[in-house]
């Protein structure tokens, strides 16, 4: 009785995400191993009314894309590594991912982290009341002073870098300094919508810059056609205009009279005569 309830569960799981698949416009797979419960909770309810956050076991999630159908959404078990979950939104991939991007907080190291970057402290004044705390930033590797009633830190200061686990002196230091030095967010790793499988990388570029890489590729295929004279509805009028002012040019050159440069034959006739009075007169 047991198993068979399990199974009429995974069943029900399974064709609840397949209509929640077919049903959106974009489905995300993200990695959540690194979000604590209670940022995921914020996280989830950020994206409230942009994109539904559903916690998926790898194999049951599998399956339901099985039964979808769906042109290369097989492609995204690829990117099911660790614990995951599937958004399901109405939005597009680009605009997904910027919302769960924008989504990513701040938090406080507790000690034994891996700074993500360099973390700098500027050389300011603090809002720390001076005593005992001057000698915990010092302890920390901070070179902090009291000047004029204030805790200072008297020059800037790499207090770690990347790359290098934060120690728990210098994140008890970094917290009283009201510094947050951890990014907590979701790990997005690719979006399906329509048939396309969009990887992070892609998906980390704005619309505008795809729009400026399409007028560039436009303006270079433009380029290339016009001189390898291959003709298209662009390139023609293009060619024609080319073709005009280069039979001009070579009509002028060997004085060849049309009713296009018989004004330019005219001038180039006048400037010669002009040309070969003045070497005349500085002849006599």
């Amino acid at each position: 009785m047991r198993e068979n309830r399990f199974s009429e569960e995974n069943d029900r799981v399974i064709k609840e995400l397949q209509e929640k698949v077919r049903s959106s416009k974009s489905v995300a797979i993200v990695g959540i191993g690194r979000v604590p419960a209670k940022q995921f909770q914020q996280i989830r309810k950020s994206l409230r009314g942009k994109a539904e956050i559903k916690v998926v076991k790898k194999t049951l999630f599998s399956r339901a894309l099985d039964g979808t159908d769906l042109p290369n959404i097989k492609e995204m078990e690829s990117y099911m590594e660790g614990p995951v979950a599937a958004i399901f939104s109405q939005e597009d991939s680009f605009k997904l991912f910027r919302d769960v991007e924008a989504s990513r907080t701040r938090a406080p190291a507790k000690g034994g982290e891996i700074a993500q970057e360099d973390i700098v402290l500027e050389a300011k004044a603090t809002n720390l009341k001076p005593g005992p705390v001057v000698g915990e930033l010092q302890k920390a590797g901070i070179p902090a002073a009291i000047d004029q009633g204030k805790v200072i830190i008297r020059k800037e200061t790499t207090l770690v870098k990347k790359g290098e686990k934060i120690s728990r002196e210098k994140a008890v230091a970094l917290t009283k300094l009201e510094i947050f030095p951890i990014e907590i967010g979701l790990d997005f790793r690719a979006a399906y919508e329509d048939g396309i499988l969009f990887h992070r990388e892609a998906l980390a570029h704005t619309t505008e810059e795809y729009l400026q890489q399409l007028v560039l590729a436009h303006s270079n295929a433009l380029s290339l056609a016009v001189i390898i004279e291959y003709y298209t509805t662009e390139t023609t009028p293009i060619l024609l205009a080319r073709g005009s002012r280069e039979a001009l040019a070579l009509s002028v050159a060997i004085s060849y009279p049309t009713k296009e440069n018989i004004s330019y034959l005219l001038a180039k006739g006048a400037q010669s005569a002009k040309a070969l009075e003045s070497r005349i007169r500085g002849a006599g």
